[in-house]
Parts: C-alpha cells; structure tokens; sequence
C-alpha cells in the first residue's frame, strides 16, 4: 500500500484526512486516498524527482505547517505507536530515512521507500481530487435517492454497506487507470463535471455498478411517457414543392402534412357523418314541403305522413347535425397542427386523457357493445338448435315454439342495445366539442364561446404587450444604447408594471370563470400569430420537435440520395436540449436551417451546451416518467433536480423545522400558545432584471408581492437568477413590518430557499450571488433587505405543491451552460502539462520554489492571494512599489525580516531573541546565547514564552526554537506574529486544501 511504503505519504495521508473533514466531509474511506495517490501518481509523470535537499525542506515544511495547525491534537501529531503513529511522527520518521538511508530496522530503503517527483506532485495536490470526489459522490447520491425515493442518507448508507463488505463478498477484478472506464461511464442525471471527477478505485466501481443497476431496475417499473407527442412536432415544408397541404377527398384541408399521413381523420368522419346525415332529413322535410304546395295548387287534401311533433323533431336533430358539420369544419381549417391532440380515452381530437370528458361513457358504451355481443351470441345459439330440431319435431310442438319466442326477444333486445351503442357513440362525439383557440372548455365551439368578449380582451392585451416592448426598444435607440442590453428605465418599469396589474385582473377573472389562465394565456398569446404564420421551410430538415417543459429537442433531417453510389439514405433523428427562448429564436429564424447548423449543429465543440451529458442521458430525455421523489413527470436527467431528502441542500430547512418543533414544545410545556402557521402566498418568476454583464434575474411581479403582503400574508417570491459562473434557484421571503414597510430576507431560517451551485455556497450555505439577487429584489419591492425576524422564522413553510398538471418544468428560462467531459479532460491534461513543464525550468534552475506550489492564503477566508512582498504594520503588499516609511519591510531581504522579528519580540516581552538564517533560507527563532541550557537548548519557561508571543501551540516551539519556513508567506506571517497581530496572511502551504490549489481557483 502506498501509504505503508513512504512514512511521508502515509503522513499526507492523515493530514488530508484532516482538511478534508474541515471542509466538512466525512463520508470516505482510506481505500479512496489510496487511489487518489495512485491515479495523480500516473497523472504527474515526468515531473523532476527531487533531491534529497528538496525533500527534507518538504518534510520539514510540513512538519511545520501540522504543529501549527491549532486545530489537529497533540495526540494526532505525536502519538508513539507502531500501528497508527502521529502525523509528525511519521514525518520524523521519514526525515530519518532519508539521513541514514535505513528505515526504522536498520534494512537498507529500497525503490518503493523513496519519493519520486510524481508521488510529491500528487500529494500536494491530492486534496483537489479528494474534494471532487466527494463531490461528484453526494451527486450521485442525490441522484440515487431521487430515482428510488429515498432519502439521501439512505443512498448514503447503502454505497457505505457496499464499500466495507469483504473482498471476497464482490468483484475484485484487476483494474488499470487507462481502460477508460471513467471515459465510458453513462449514468442517467449525472453531470459531465461528476463523471470526471467520480473516484475510480476497484471498491468504488464496484459499488456504483451495483447501486446503479438498482436505479435502472427502478426507472424501467416507474409509469413513463414519451417526451414528445404529436402536438409537439412541426413538419417542415421543402423548398420548390409548395407548402404540403392534406388536400383532396376525404382530406382536412390544413397545412404541414399529407393525405397519408393525416391525424384528423376522425373529425373528417364526424363531419361527414354529420353533414350526410343533416342533408338525408332535410331532404325529407324539402319532399314533404313539396307535397304540401303541391296539394295546396291543386286544392287537394292533404295528409301529412309525419305529424307535427315528428316534424319538429326531425327539424331539430337536422339543425343539430348542420352545427356539428360547422364546427367541424371551422375547426379544421382555423386550427394549427399543434391543436390535433387526440384523447386515448374516447379516442376523439382536441383534447388530452387527462382533460377527457367522457370517461364515464366510454365505460358505458363498453358496457353496451358487451350486452349488444352477448344478445348476438344468444340469437346465434338458438337459431343453431331451431334448424337443428326442425326437421325431427312437429311444426306445432310446444318446444319448438318456445324457442322461437326466445329468439324474437333476444333479436328485439340485441337490436335495442345496438341502437343504443350507436346513440352512445353519437353522445360521445358531441361531448367531445371543444372550444378550441378559445377558453379551452367543454360543451360549446369557439364561435359559440359564452367567453368571447374576455378572451378578445385578453388577446388585445397580448398584442399590447408587443407595443410595449417596440416602445422601450425605440427608447434605447433614442438614447443612443443597443436595445438588446440596454438597462430598463423608470417609465419603462411603469409600462410593464401598469401591464402585469391589469394582466393580474384579467387572471383573476378568467379564474372566475372556471378557466385555468395558463392555458389560455398561451393559446391566445399564440392564436394571432399561428393562424397568419407560414409553416416553416427547409431542405435539410425535414421535422422539429420539442418540449418547453423539458428543453428536449429533436431535430430529423430529410431522406437524400447520395451522390457518389445513388444510394437512398433515411431520415435521421438527432437529439439535443435548449430553453425555450433559443427554440422561439430557432422557429422565428429567417432560415430555420442556417440557425440549427450555426448552433446545434455547430463544429468543433460549438454544439456542446446543446448535447446531453452522456449517452444515458440522451436516451433518458426521450421519455418522462413519475418521479418517485416529486411525483411529478420528468425525465430523469441532470436537470430535473427536485429536493431530495437529507441532501446538503435540504440539511438547513431539516434543522430549521426541528427547532420549530422544539420550540413549540417548550411553549405548550410553559402553558403559552404555540404560534399558529401565517397566511403564506407563492409567487411564480415572472418579471426580468439584468445584471449589467454579469447575468439575469427571473422575479416575482412587484405588484403581486404589494397586493399579497396589503392583504397581511407572507409572499414567498420564488426566483431564478443566472450568473456568468453559477445559478441561483428558490425562494425569498418578504412581510410588511408592524410599520408597514416591507422587508425582504435571503435567510434560511426566516423559510428562504435559495441555494446556489458555486463552491462558496457549498461550504458558507451563502454567497456573493445570492446577497446580489437579494439586493436586486429588494430594489424592485422597495423593502429593507438584508432583513430578518419573519413571521415564518418560528412557522413550518407550508408543503410546496407540485404545478397544477404535474409536469416538472426543468428546461432553464437562458440558455445551456457546460463543458463536455472530453473538455473537461483535455483543459485538466493541459493544465497537468503546464505544471510539468514548469517544474523541469525551476529544477534545471537548480530552484525549489516550485515546492511551494500552493502558495500563501488570506489569513481570515483561506483563500489563495499573490505571494506578499512587502510587509508593514498598516498592511501586507504584492507589490515591491508599495514599501513606504521606516516600518515596512521587503520579505526577500533576509536582514530586515531578522530585524523585524528581534524588534516585534522585544516590543511584547522586552527581551532579546537571537534570529539566525540557514542555508537553505530557513529562519530559526531561539533564546538569546547566554540564555540557553548547557546543552544549547531554550528553557520550559522561555518556550512558553516565545510560544505566547506568536501565539503558538507549545508544540511548535522545540527545545531549540521556532523555525520558519523560506517562503515570504511565512515571513509575513511571523512578522505579524512577532508584533502581536493576528496574521493577515498565513505561509505557503506544502500539503493544501482543494479550496487553497490554484487550479480550483481556476475552474480546471
């Protein structure tokens, strides 16, 4: 094992094992470091190997940088133990070795013991591939969970209960990292970040083999869908061929398919149907017309054949037939291709299962076909013995007779069921009209709409809103600004807010009358433009589909013959993502084809943000299925991320309601009233705000929050923000103060919700994008903000409900944002390159800096800052340039540190303290000479001393002193140390966390 081999990896090790829990992970096991040494021990060939000068300063860098670490027990430093000794006694360990060239035994080190460039290079930057493969873990998990629904601590525990069990319990197959078995991984809802980051050990591969064939068990048994149906395609016409139009006998009439391929052909047979049969009774009641005038001109009686509640009747179902053959056809030729959805249920057009009116008939026209058969079936039986017994009975027997009689009774029953089947079938048809483009109801056409008048009011607010976009897009150009990224204006604000107030009434109203305001917002807003629109041209492509829920699109080109051989090639089905703004941009194009080559048909890595993440999930955005955790119909990608119980994510709210809880408890234990749930309002994204460059804002309408919080309740504003580097989702809270002013809060235990996908939020549970967003919204909502103290802080959030028809809307408001697994590979693998070759200059250089790799961090956040060059009192500076006064002091100036240090000891505790170099441009902090022991050393007494005066563990400070490091973060350090300041700024570190190596920093 690679940790047994060299004390000083085994000391690396255990001091990532440390970091690695400051960030707050603690779900590994040692079999993953092992490996991570491993695969970057591969990943960094080539780098130099160091000499036995260089490793000893490593060792005792980092011998260094562990005693000064407050945070590590003395215990875990220095333990004396054979088994599991302390980090520094492994490093005291391995300084030996390296001495005498013997290990502890007195045997002669052999190749395995020493350190290579490679293993040092790996275990510097060991805590990267650590991090990431936590990371790219707790995704899986969330992932896992998800599909099975299961909390995430469940997932959790069963990858723990694969990992631990003995070797002889799973696969133990010999493993390379060069079988590109990380390359062709395909999981489902995994990202291409995880997947280059998922650990590889023949442990981890295992488990997630097993864990992940579960998951595929439970999405095959869970109810699935396809992701696109027929109202979601669009058949494009062919250049030079006209537009195709399902024209000739028997044909609809509309534009965008062929006779062959038409999906009216039921509503073409109810209208004829209709039609033949109003024409048959209306040339009844014409002859009968006839006959009366002509009895009439001849002064003859006449008698009627029909009376005249007959007549009445059949000019009643004529008049019936006549509307239903208009509707139909109205219909037909007024209705975009999108509108001919057919019902699985009735099997009739214009609406969906769901929505289906005639369930309950269809049930009984199934009950009547049944009894209709079963009459048949009788008759059938005994005919067969009536010309069975004929010819041996007497044609006046009893039996005989009987027989008969059941016969007649069940031709009369069969041939009543049949008429009722029929008039069933007639029943279904007509319940079956639709108000089609129009409030989308039952029982009534578009021409007949008791809603007209408000369904044209709500059609010239649409078309108002497109005036209203032409005028601020004229008032940029007026002020001389690009009216695409020009900022909106105060009067622009006012239209659109004098807009949405007014859309909110007409909301309102259509909700009173029974019609749902999404659904019809978006048939109206489209009906103007889909009756006078042109279908869609192109040569190559011959049908688009895509699904606005989703962001699933698919492109099929045409059947070509090929040139070279003449041979026939077929359609072809490509599959891709995009947000529905770049598929509205897509069908407005003035060449449909030139935009889907230029995007996702774009070369050389154009198309990645369209591509899926791997095959799995390409495949599995073709369908949708019932989320087992949400409930809701998803496909089951990296962008459905409903909240999975135990997730990182949903850790603060769980902590949040067991306070609650607590809380209560203690009111009903003190005999006060428990605080009773307030009035909470949920208010959808539907306002936009631009970051400058920076990004977007999707937010929740001023005037609905102002209307909600007049009314007294909590308005939880949900939000969608999109950065150049993250994204934001959730929800932010606002109330009205007992002033009435409004307050906004970002804070999870006021029931805020945003969460953010960068690094920070990860760690902090905030960041630098979600107080931007906060800002922004309280902006909008002229609320105080940062605020806290709502009236949910001590009230659960009531349950989130799932949208009206269920469906998951995951397809993001802007466009894709990612990087291809490959590029990801390839950007790391050169960054690799890069570091490689930077090490052979500074080893030809005969330079060890390079062992300071990390660099220095920020003494308050951790992060990584530029190696100080100058330090004062008043600050610590990159910049040569800035030393000014008598006080500040260049940090590769050996003798100004060595004063600084004697002059900031003196200061504290008004002693000498010698302050020697070395060689190697180490510093060494010790008792002035006439001080020490006989045997050179620092008194008990003065170690403390010393150890006080830099605020130090006693430690750090040997019998011989303190000794520092030869980088200038060190310098700075103990400088600020020796003067009684916190250090603003804390050495180089030889062995790093993933948020202090600047390839993080990076994004590499």
């Amino acid at each position: 094992m690679v940790c047994r081999e060299n004390k000083g990896r085994s000391a690396v090790i255990g001091y990532q094992k440390h970091l690695l829990r400051q960030l707050g992970y603690t779900d590994y096991d040692d079999f993953e470091l092992q490996s991570g040494i491993h695969e970057f021990g591969h990943q960094y060939e080539g780098f130099p190997a160091p000499s036995k000068k260089e490793q000893l300063a490593f060792l005792n860098g980092l011998k260094q940088q562990i005693e000064g670490d407050p945070r590590i027990s003395s215990a875990d430093k220095h333990r004396e133990s054979d088994r599991q000794p302390g980090m520094v006694t492994r490093i005291d360990q391995e300084i030996s070795r390296l001495r005498t060239g013997k290990d502890e035994y007195g045997r002669p080190l052999q190749g395995k013991h020493k350190m290579r460039g490679q293993d040092l290079a790996a275990m510097q930057r060991l805590g990267v591939l650590l991090q990431r493969n936590q990371e790219a873990k707790d995704g899986y998990f969330d992932v896992y969970a998800r599909t099975m629904g299961v909390s995430a601590a469940e997932a959790r525990g069963r990858w723990k209960a694969l990992v631990r069990r003995q070797k002889s319990q799973r696969e133990n197959t010999r493993i390379s990292l060069t079988d590109q078995w990380r390359d062709n991984l395909a999981v489902s809802g995994f990202t291409a970040m995880h997947q280059a980051d998922i650990g590889q050990s023949n442990v981890s591969r295992d488990a997630l083999r097993i864990m992940e064939e579960e998951r595929r068990a439970k999405l095959d048994s869970l109810p699935t869908r396809a992701a696109l149906t027929s109202a979601q395609r669009v058949r494009l016409a062919e250049p030079g061929k006209g537009t195709v139009q399902c024209a000739g006998e028997g044909g609809c009439g509309q534009f965008g398919h062929e006779r062959s391929a038409c999906p009216n052909q039921n509503l073409v047979q109810q209208r004829n149907d209709s039609r033949t049969r109003w024409q048959e009774i209306d040339a009844k009641i014409r002859k009968e017309k006839d006959r009366a005038d002509e009895h009439a001109r001849n002064n003859w009686a006449f008698i009627s054949g029909y009376s005249h509640k007959e007549m009445a009747q059949m000019r009643e179902e004529r008049d019936r037939h006549l509307k239903h053959d208009q509707q139909v056809t109205r219909h037909l030729t007024d209705s975009t291709r999108q509108e001919t959805v057919r019902c699985g249920t009735c099997q009739q057009f214009g609406h969906v299962v769901e929505e289906c009116p005639n369930t309950a008939r269809v049930d009984e026209l199934n009950e009547l076909r049944d009894k209709t058969d079963q009459y048949y079936a009788q008759m059938e039986a005994r005919a067969d013995w009536i010309n069975a017994a004929v010819d041996e009975v007497p044609k006046d027997d009893p039996e005989l007779e009987r027989w008969r009689g059941e016969y007649g009774r069940y031709e009369f029953s069969a041939q009543q069921a049949a008429g009722e089947y029929r008039d069933k079938k007639a029943e279904i048809a007509s319940a079956a009209i639709r108000c089609i483009g129009g409030c989308g109801q039952f029982g009534h056409a578009r021409d007949e709409c008791p809603n007209s008048a408000l369904l044209d009011e709500l059609t010239s607010h649409v078309e108002e809103l497109e005036k209203i976009q032409e005028k601020v897009r004229q008032r940029a150009v007026l002020r001389k600004q690009n009216p695409d990224t020009a900022s909106l204006t105060a009067a622009d604000h006012a239209l659109y807010d004098d807009w949405h107030s007014k859309s909110i009434d007409i909301d309102k109203r259509l909700l009173a009358a029974g019609i749902d305001p999404t659904r019809v917002s978006t048939a109206i807003a489209a009906l103007p433009h889909s009756r006078t629109a042109k279908v869609p041209v192109s040569a190559r492509i011959q049908e688009v589909g895509y699904n606005r829920d989703t962001g699933y699109l698919e492109v099929t080109t045409r059947p070509y013959t090929r040139k070279s051989d003449g041979q026939v090639m077929p359609a072809k089905t490509y599959a891709y993502r995009m947000s529905p703004s770049q598929h509205q941009q897509m069908m407005a194009a003035s060449s449909l084809t030139s935009y889907v080559s230029q995007t996702v048909w774009a070369k050389n890595g154009g198309n990645t943000a369209y591509q899926f993440e791997n095959v799995a999930e390409a495949a599995e955005a073709s369908v949708q299925r019932k989320c087992a955790t949400c409930g809701q119909w998803a496909s089951m990608t990296a962008a459905h991320t409903c909240p999975v119980p135990g997730s990182r994510a949903g850790q603060d709210d769980a902590a949040r309601r067991a306070r609650i809880k607590a809380e209560r408890q203690a009111a009903r234990a003190a005999g006060r009233p428990a605080q009773t749930p307030p009035a909470v309002a949920t208010i959808p994204p539907s306002a936009r705000l631009r970051f400058g460059s920076e990004g977007t804002l999707l937010y929740a309408d001023p005037r609905r929050i102002d209307s909600e919080l007049s009314a007294g309740k909590v308005a939880a504003a949900q939000v969608r923000a999109t950065f150049l580097d993250a994204s934001v989702t959730g929800q932010a809270v606002a109330w009205n103060d007992a002033d009435g002013q409004p307050q906004l809060s970002t804070d999870r235990e006021d029931g805020a919700t945003l969460a953010c996908n960068c690094r920070a939020f990860k760690k902090n549970r905030t960041c630098g994008h979600i107080r931007l967003v906060g800002k922004g919204m309280a902006q909008r909502y002229a609320a105080d903000h940062p605020a806290v103290g709502s009236p949910l802080r001590s009230a659960p959030l009531p349950a989130s409900q799932p949208a009206a028809e269920k469906v998951a809307r995951d397809a993001p408001e802007e466009g894709y944002a990612r990087k291809s697994y490959a590029q990801i590979r390839e950007l790391r693998a050169a960054w690799r390159g890069s570091e490689r070759s930077r090490a052979r200059q500074l080893s030809e250089a005969q330079s060890s800096r390079w062992l300071y790799a990390a660099g220095a961090v920020d003494g308050q956040s951790g992060k990584p800052v530029k190696t100080p060059q100058v330090w004062a009192p008043s600050g610590v500076g990159v910049d040569p340039g800035d030393a000014a006064g008598r006080d500040a002091i260049h940090l590769d100036r050996d003798k100004d540190v060595q004063d600084g240090l004697r002059a900031g000891l003196r200061a504290q505790t008004g002693k000498h303290w010698s302050v020697t170099r070395k060689p190697d441009g180490w510093l060494h902090i010790s008792t002035a000479l006439q001080r020490r022991t006989g045997d050179k050393e620092i008194t008990t007494v003065e170690r403390r001393e010393l150890a006080s005066a830099l605020k130090l563990p006693i430690d750090v400070v040997s019998s011989y002193g303190v000794a520092v490091p030869p980088g200038q973060g060190w310098r700075a350090e103990m400088l600020d140390r020796a003067s009684g300041r916190p250090p603003r700024v804390l050495g180089e570190r030889y062995v790093a966390r993933a948020d202090q190596r600047p390839e993080v920093l990076h994004k590499v």
